[in-house]
């Protein structure tokens, strides 16, 4: 099958030369002969003199002269080969179809910004599955900055944000993996939660926060919907783990507002209760976005499944 045609230079004193024509000429170097480089590529002996005819005019000079019953290359020719071999590679492999991904045997690495509470709940999962499936392949976990993120995602820098935007750039595509809701722990035996979690009580109770450059969605509109009543809330303990809330909150009398989900993996390990907020806010709509640059990208699909499918498990 023959290239499709590629203009790729022009010369305002000659006509345009294409990807066949350069490939004709580094074939009619190695060959030395307008038949044998025909046979070669699999065209005419007519249609490769035309080439050769073409090129000629191209370089304005014979490239290839008849001295002694064979065809020997001119010093421009000589000149020239190298570079333009050169040339005939890059296109080619340019103008290729792009490779199959396999990801049983690639070697990459996958790039996701996410709070700790996704890393815990979520993202351990999908490491799990992505070692399984694809042992050359590793994943990469970045705190957030949401601003920088977007930007990255379109340098490729990243590959996907997994979260929550209300707003997200018209660039990005974005799936919902799943949902979740806000919700307050306290260790099992709090003395002031015997009758219940009221809004003043929710207010004046001290507060452990697990915190990240920026805020979250969730965070934003936590505090957006206290502002309305002209209150916020009573954090005492600014943290860098979120286990570390879990294991204030296991230990004092100080309480947390955090994803259910989360509540529920803390559950298993610490003395704690959930109890629901004494006032209403959204429900946690958790997604993957990327950018819509990489949308047909096949291992951008592949990573997709993998996230859609641990999703359904959780």
């Amino acid at each position: 099958m023959l290239t499709p045609r590629i203009l790729i230079i022009r010369n305002m004193d000659s006509t345009d030369v294409d990807l066949f024509a350069l490939r004709s000429f580094c074939v009619l170097m190695d060959e030395r002969s307008v038949s044998r480089a025909a046979s070669r590529l699999g065209v005419g002996q007519s249609r490769m003199s035309r080439q050769l005819a073409q090129l000629r005019a191209y370089f304005a000079d014979p490239l290839l002269v008849w001295a002694g019953g064979a065809m020997i290359p001119t010093p421009r020719a000589l000149a020239v080969k190298d570079d333009l071999r050169q040339v005939v590679e890059t296109l080619e492999r340019l103008s290729s179809p792009p490779q199959n991904f396999d990801p049983a045997t690639t070697q990459t690495t996958i790039v996701l910004v996410a709070t700790g509470y996704m890393e815990h709940i979520f993202l351990t999962d999908v490491m799990n599955a992505v070692a399984a499936a694809a042992p050359g392949i590793g994943v990469k976990v970045r705190l957030p900055d949401r601003p920088q993120d977007v930007s990255a995602l379109g340098r490729g820098e990243l590959d996907f944000l997994i979260g929550w935007m209300t707003a997200p750039a018209p660039t990005l595509r974005s799936r919902l993996l799943f949902k979740d809701k806000l919700v307050c722990i306290a260790r099992a035996a709090h003395p002031n939660l015997r009758d219940g979690l009221s809004y003043e009580k929710y207010l004046e109770l001290p507060h452990v926060q697990y915190d990240i450059p920026g805020k979250t969605t969730t965070e934003r509109l936590l505090q957006d919907r206290l502002a309305r009543d002209g209150r916020q809330r009573n954090v005492k303990y600014h943290v860098q783990n979120p286990l570390t809330v879990a294991e204030i909150v296991a230990n004092s009398d100080v309480i947390a507002t955090v994803p259910e989900k989360f509540a529920a993996r803390c559950r298993a390990r610490y003395s704690l209760q959930t109890v629901d907020l004494p006032f209403s806010v959204p429900t946690v709509q958790n997604r993957a976005y990327w950018h819509e640059s990489v949308h047909s990208d096949a291992r951008n699909c592949w990573c997709r499944k993998i996230l859609a499918d641990v999703a359904k498990t959780i």
